[in-house]
């Protein structure tokens, strides 16, 4: 059945995989912040330190942490936080600098969702320079070509009935609980939903199944910059027999 619902939630336009396949090691938001900052900096931007020969004018990031998104043991996104610290000689370019990345990262749309969660501004007496610290998070989804919206699939739970013939012999049927980790933009959320309700409800499952797809609930699980990660669970009956 998970292949089926695979199969469906692609046909509608979402991109779908296993979550048994999710990686959280495959991200590299390394670029994005570079592509980020580049232009507020003229590409003047490094990791860890400075270079001695560094113009006036420059940024220097480097990765403080990293923590998973996990759903039902799943590790189905990652969530990278950087320190940019902003640098220049006079306080007015520094104030210019931090507008344009604010405004930057308000702006960017990708697979990575970027937000600014701290910010501090300071004065380095030594090298006589004004410096503006960022926190920034990435968010990025665990897939190997990730794109939104996105779906993760994985079984959640499987409850039976007694045995219906009441004999040596043995016949059941199992109710199977499918989870649907669907992962997308805040304002895009409740028509991704209504999408994969039309895409999975009724659906069949074969050989063994003998009830279609339902839908059983749902919840929000995680939100991450503008990703929101909503389980949805659908479940359907098959047979077993000895």
């Amino acid at each position: 059945m998970i292949t089926n619902i695979i199969t469906a939630l692609t046909s509608a336009g979402i991109t779908a995989a296993p979550s048994s396949e999710a990686d959280p090691s495959r991200a590299d938001t390394v670029p994005s912040l570079v592509q980020l900052v580049d232009p507020i900096v003229d590409s003047n931007v490094w990791p860890l330190n400075l270079p001695a020969d560094a113009p006036d004018t420059n940024g220097v990031y480097s990765l403080a942490g990293q923590s998973s998104i996990e759903v039902d043991g799943y590790r189905l996104g990652r969530v990278d936080t950087y320190v940019l610290s902003l640098r220049a000689k006079t306080f007015d370019p520094l104030r210019t600098m931090s507008a344009q990345l604010i405004e930057r990262v308000a702006a960017h749309t990708d697979t990575e969702s970027w937000e600014i969660t701290d910010a501090a501004t300071d004065y380095e007496y030594d090298q006589k320079q004004y410096r503006a610290h960022f926190e920034l998070q990435a968010t990025s989804l665990a897939m190997s070509a990730p794109a939104l919206p996105a779906a993760f699939v994985h079984p959640a739970q499987a409850s039976t009935t007694p045995n219906e013939l009441g004999t040596m012999n043995v016949r059941q049927t199992i109710t199977e609980h499918i989870a649907v980790v669907l992962v997308a933009e805040q304002a895009e959320i409740d028509a991704q939903r209504r999408s994969i309700t039309q895409a999975l409800l009724g659906l069949v499952s074969t050989p063994h199944g003998v009830a279609p797809l339902e839908y059983a609930g749902g919840q929000r699980v995680a939100v991450s910059g503008n990703h929101v990660y909503w389980r949805e669970l659908y479940s359907y009956d098959r047979m077993i027999r000895s």
